[in-house]
């Protein structure tokens, strides 16, 4: 299992150091958020906005021309003064089209950081705003990330390894902090929380995936931004069988005193695989049978199987295996007729 650990010793130095001047609307903001920028990050220029809340119902907005280059990794970040009941949110526009966003509407999180990787020259459009044109004021900076800090995908760079249509398990976690709030994306599939500090990344094709950690402070503020990048590689997958048959007609009696479902392997590969659950049903469907949570034919599917007549079409589907690294994956699923 991977772990990745996130050290924010010299984020919290840098905001011990700057305390006082947090509340403060004036330079000194400007230097918190570039310091915010990441210690790769180069400077570019700042956006500075005071609201003093709506206007005739309106939510004011500031907006600000950035000509970006091509084949260029731009980081935009923003910080808020204290003292002040408004968020601010940047987003990034190409004429109508929204490229990037400080605030994630879907998670109704203020993430405060994106990076944008510009594929187009062109004049962009900087648009800031408070969050329900609450009076605030804040700072926005872009800039430009420097080699060290852009993901590149160097053929020679040794990346860990995901696997494709699988269940990989991952522990993320705080070195600071064990109750840090953290917020986790992935580019390729879906990453879903399961317990503690471990996570499931379930990429959907052979490539790479780029993994954005965010560590959060205890007031929602970005404490630590992290990226990953993997591997991504097809998992060679074994085939189930009851004793060396995987179809066809059956006797019951002989399924049922088989006991258990085997895997079988192609000479390339290691037997490191393991059954951890699969379904018995009388029908080709995804939900509905009976299930067991090991390669053995649980008590109720024996007794399921019992009552089935002659000629019933049995699908034995839904098997999930564990390989050695404890990456879960999907197998065919097998289809009889009992006799």
């Amino acid at each position: 299992m991977k772990h990745i650990g996130i050290l924010c010793l010299i984020a919290i130095c840098l905001c011990l150091c700057r305390g006082r001047a947090n509340a403060q609307c004036d330079n000194t903001l400007v230097d918190r958020a570039v310091s915010q920028s990441g210690a790769n990050a180069v400077y570019l220029r700042e956006f500075k906005v005071k609201f003093d809340g709506l206007e005739r119902g309106k939510i004011p907005l500031a907006k600000y021309p950035v000509l970006l280059s091509k084949n260029m990794t731009y980081r935009f970040n923003v910080s808020n003064a204290e003292g002040f009941e408004g968020k601010v949110i940047l987003q990034l526009y190409l004429k109508d089209k929204l490229i990037g966003s400080t605030f994630d509407e879907k998670k109704n999180a203020d993430r405060q950081r994106f990076d944008f990787n510009c594929d187009k020259a062109a004049t962009y459009e900087v648009i800031l705003s408070f969050r329900e044109g609450k009076p605030g004021c804040a700072v926005g900076i872009l800039s430009m990330l420097s080699e060290k800090d852009i993901v590149t995908d160097n053929e020679n760079e040794e990346l860990d390894i995901l696997y494709a249509n699988a269940d990989n398990p991952i522990v993320i976690y705080d070195d600071e902090d064990d109750f840090a709030g953290i917020d986790v994306e992935i580019d390729n599939g879906n990453i879903t929380k399961a317990e503690g500090v471990n996570y499931i990344i379930h990429p959907q094709t052979t490539g790479t995936a780029l993994l954005t950690i965010r560590v959060l402070n205890r007031n929602g503020t970005l404490r630590e931004f992290k990226q990953k990048k993997f591997a991504v590689l097809a998992l060679d997958r074994p085939y189930a069988t009851i004793r060396g048959i995987n179809g066809g007609a059956i006797d019951k009696e002989e399924l049922i005193q088989s006991g258990r479902l085997d895997l079988w392997f192609s000479e390339s590969m290691k037997c490191n695989y393991q059954v951890v659950s699969f379904t018995l049903s009388d029908k080709d469907d995804l939900i509905s049978g009976v299930s067991s949570t090991s390669s053995r034919f649980s008590k109720s599917q024996r007794d399921w199987l019992r009552k089935q007549p002659a000629g019933t079409r049995l699908y034995i589907k839904n098997i999930k295996v564990r390989t050695s690294d404890r990456v879960v994956v999907d197998i065919a699923p097998l289809e009889f007729e009992i006799k």
